[in-house]
């Protein structure tokens, strides 16, 4: 499969467009992370249950909580998505200097 040098330069373009996006979409899960554990302690601090274990339970069923764990798995999906976009471009990338080299070499037509 050859790669033209126009995929190739299309690819690199990509990943300099979006390093920002990642890194917002890295950083968004982080804040989820946060915001999800923080969610957690309060619904744990304000359970009427008198074991641990049952206020942990009551904290894992909250509205709060479920909100969060929906928006963490949200921002995870397009944060492995954006990753797997760049990824695919880096192999791309790498795939061309590949044939490029052998090419070089004379291994390659």
């Amino acid at each position: 499969m050859a790669i033209s040098e126009e995929r190739m330069e299309k690819a690199l373009a990509f990943l300099a467009e979006t390093d920002s996006e990642y890194a917002e979409r890295v950083g968004a899960v982080m804040r989820y992370e946060f915001m999800l554990e923080a969610a957690e302690a309060l619904a744990f601090k304000s359970s009427d249950a008198t074991s641990a274990e049952a206020r942990k339970h009551d904290a894992r069923l909250a509205e709060p909580v479920k909100k969060a764990q929906e928006d963490l798995i949200l921002a995870t999906v397009e944060r492995e998505r954006v990753k797997a976009q760049r990824k695919r471009a880096e192999i791309t990338i790498e795939a061309w200097r590949s044939l490029n080299a052998n090419r070089r070499v004379g291994n390659v037509q």
